[in-house]
Formats: structure tokens, C-alpha cells, sequence
């Protein structure tokens, strides 16, 4: 296997490796919000949640729920919903992640939020809990080849078909690494 790009932080995709062993990573595109000596904190960006958003602010009694497609973020904390919002215009009330990519978690500013941003049916992404690491945990996984990084890009974090986030941002890491989008999810079935 071609050695894989070792820089990751803030506003970087870590691109789950085919032999990464969990679950819950498998064949997917974390967007990392937040890196630093004390872990790191991301979302999940191409995984659907099998519940529509319309239903899941009903259950929080969001009586003026907001549209758009919801995500499951990660395994830690699912009751818990972020946002991500694709804007040409700079939030700063929320915090930048990559370029024009802002998170947000504050329901106060949603409101707001909804009626400034360019089509937030598209422009707009929920995600129900988060991907979490602790100190030291994701440079470990790192040394053990289980995600493979690169700088995150908007288009892939609001792309239409969730389905083929993962092999274009595989993709998007060129020839060498093509390979790995025919690789079977189980390694057991090779």
C-alpha cells in the first residue's frame, strides 16, 4: 500500500481504510472539526440515519422542525444533533471548519441561520451524534493505517449521493489509491 498522507487536523476528511476493523468506520468519511493535544472530535459525513430530520425535532419537540437530510455523526452521544452549513458568506456565529464549511449546535441560531443561507435544504446538514477520540487515540490509529487523510472539500460533504462519498474522496487521493475502492468490505471474503 502507498504511504498515506500523515497530515490531519481541523477541516481534514480521514478517508476510512477498507481494513479498518470497526463497524461503525467502515467504508466511511470522517470530517474532523476539532484536533489537539487533548483528542479530536468528528463527523461522519456520508452515513444516512434511518430516521427522517422531520422526525427526530419532532422527538425533541422542535415544533417548527427544519428540513434536510440527517446523518449519523458517529457512535458517541446519538441523541445529540450538530450542523453543518455550506456558506459563501461567513458565519461568524458558528465555527469554520474548512473553507466555507461552519458547524453549529445552538438551535437558537438555527432560525436565523435557515433564512440567510442560500438553499438550506441542500446548503444544510444534520448529524446525530459525533465520532470522538482521546488523547493519543487517532495518532495510534493513524500508525496502524486505518484512515487515510486529506484536506476536506465542501462538494463531498453536501454531495447529493451520500452513497458515493467514500470512493470519490478515495478517489480524489489519486491513482495509487484506487485500488482500494474494489476492495471487499469484509477482508475475510478476499
Amino acid at each position: 500500500m502507498p504511504a498515506h498522507n500523515e497530515k490531519y487536523g481541523k477541516g481534514f476528511f480521514l478517508i476510512a481504510n477498507p481494513v479498518l476493523p470497526d463497524p461503525n468506520f467502515s467504508r466511511t468519511v470522517v470530517l474532523l472539526c476539532n484536533h489537539d493535544d487533548q483528542g479530536s472530535f468528528g463527523l461522519v459525513i456520508n452515513r444516512p440515519a434511518p430516521i427522517s430530520a422531520k422526525e427526530v425535532f419532532e422527538e425533541m419537540g422542535v415544533s417548527d422542525s427544519p428540513s434536510g437530510k440527517i446523518f449519523i455523526g458517529g457512535p458517541v452521544s446519538p441523541s445529540q444533533v450538530f450542523y453543518l452549513c455550506q456558506s459563501k458568506t461567513p458565519l461568524p456565529e458558528l465555527d469554520a471548519v474548512c473553507d466555507g464549511v461552519y458547524m453549529g449546535l445552538s438551535w437558537e441560531l438555527l432560525d436565523n441561520l435557515m433564512m440567510r443561507i442560500e438553499d438550506p435544504e441542500k446548503n444544510i446538514r444534520f448529524y446525530m451524534g459525533y465520532s470522538g477520540w482521546g488523547a493519543g487515540q487517532l495518532e495510534g490509529e493513524m500508525t496502524r493505517l486505518s484512515w487515510l487523510t486529506c484536506e476536506a472539500q465542501s462538494d463531498f460533504i453536501f454531495q447529493e449521493n451520500e452513497e458515493g462519498i467514500w470512493a470519490n474522496a478515495v478517489k480524489s487521493m489519486g491513482k495509487d489509491y484506487e485500488y482500494l475502492i474494489k476492495a471487499p468490505v469484509n477482508p475475510q471474503w478476499n
